[in-house]
C-alpha cells in the first residue's frame, strides 16, 4: 500500500514538473521578441486603373516611415522609372535600400529562362547608376509575383544567375492582397466619404494582421520558434494612406521594425526550398509545400 502511495506521489510530482516546464517553455517562446521588416514592391509606384500620383504616394509612405523611424526596402520595375529618378532618390536619401524587380515585372512562370534572365539584367542596368551613385553596396532582387520558377531547372538557373551577379534575394513571409484593397479605395474616388474611408481602413488593417498572425503560427509549426518576418507591400495608394494605421497595429501587437538585412540573417532564409506551385506564397509556405524529392538530404 505504501509503495502504491509512493508511486502515486511520484507520478503527481512528475506531472506537476512537466506542466510547470511546459508553461515556462511556452512563456519563453511567447516572450521572444517579435520582429518584422516592411518592404514595398513595384516602385516608383504600383499602377492601378486610374492614374497614380507617384510623388504623392512616395511622399506619404516616406513621411510615415520617417515619423516612425523605420528603415525599409523598395523594389523597382525598371521600365517605369522614366521621370522618377528624384522620387527614387528620396527613398535612398531617407536611408532605405532599393532593389531590382526586373525590367518589365514579368511572371517567370509565364516566360522562358533566357528572356527572364535578360529581364533581370535590363532591370539591373536601369537602376545600377543610381544605386552606385548613392553608394548602396548590396544588390537585392525580388521575384515578381513571388514566382521563383515552376520547375527545378528554371529555379536552379535563376538561382545560379543571381548568385553569380552577387544578388541577395529578398524573400517575404507575409503576402497580402493589398492590390484588391487598393482597387476598393480607387472606387471610393479622390475624396471618399469619411465613414467609407475608415471602414475600408479597418478591413484592410484587419486583413494584414490576420495574415501576420497566420505567418506566426506557421513559423512555430515549421521552425518551432518565431522567425524574423518580412511583409510584402506594394507602393500604392492604399498603403500610402493607411500605413500609419498599419504600423500602429503592428506596434500594438508587439512588433519591432527591423531592416531587410537584419531580417534576412534569420536562418529560415538559408533553408532550401523546392516549391513550384502556381500561386506566389510566403517563404514559410514555400518551405512547407516543397517537393521533398528536390530538397538536399539533411
Amino acid at each position: 500500500m505504501k509503495i502504491k502511495h509512493l508511486l502515486l506521489g511520484l507520478l503527481i510530482s512528475l506531472l506537476l514538473f512537466s506542466l510547470s516546464y511546459s508553461a515556462e517553455n511556452n512563456k519563453k517562446k511567447s516572450d521572444k521578441k517579435k520582429e518584422i521588416c516592411l518592404t514595398f514592391d513595384e516602385l516608383p509606384a504600383s499602377s492601378g486603373f486610374h492614374q497614380v500620383d507617384r510623388e504623392a504616394v512616395t511622399y506619404l509612405i516616406l513621411e510615415t516611415l520617417k515619423r516612425n523611424d523605420i528603415k525599409t526596402a523598395g523594389f523597382i520595375v525598371g521600365n517605369t522609372i522614366e521621370g522618377a529618378f528624384d522620387i527614387l532618390g528620396e527613398w535612398l536619401n531617407n536611408g532605405h535600400v532599393l532593389g531590382n524587380m526586373t525590367y518589365t515585372n514579368q511572371d517567370y512562370h509565364q516566360t522562358l529562362i533566357e528572356p527572364f534572365l535578360d529581364d533581370i539584367k535590363q532591370g539591373h542596368d536601369a537602376i545600377e547608376p543610381m544605386l552606385a551613385g548613392f553608394g548602396q553596396k548590396k544588390r537585392y532582387f525580388r521575384f515578381p509575383y513571388l514566382h521563383y520558377g515552376n520547375d527545378i531547372t528554371k529555379k536552379e538557373q535563376v538561382d545560379m544567375y543571381l548568385d553569380q551577379h552577387n544578388y541577395t534575394v529578398a524573400h517575404a513571409t507575409i503576402v497580402i492582397d493589398d492590390y484588391l484593397y487598393n482597387l476598393s479605395l480607387e472606387k471610393l474616388g479622390q475624396k471618399p466619404d469619411s465613414a467609407d474611408f475608415e471602414e475600408l481602413m479597418n478591413e484592410y488593417v484587419n486583413h494584414v494582421m490576420d495574415q501576420v498572425e497566420q505567418s506566426e503560427v506557421l513559423s512555430i509549426e515549421m521552425l518551432n520558434r518565431p522567425c524574423r518576418q518580412i511583409l510584402q507591400l506594394r507602393a500604392n495608394r492604399v498603403n500610402a494612406v493607411y500605413l500609419e494605421d498599419l504600423i500602429y497595429a503592428l506596434k500594438e501587437a508587439g512588433y519591432e521594425f527591423i531592416t531587410l538585412d537584419k531580417a534576412l540573417q534569420d536562418e529560415l532564409y538559408r533553408k532550401a526550398t523546392a516549391y513550384f506551385g502556381s500561386k506566389g506564397v510566403g517563404y514559410l509556405n514555400m518551405l512547407k509545400f516543397s517537393d521533398p524529392d528536390y530538397l538536399p538530404a539533411e
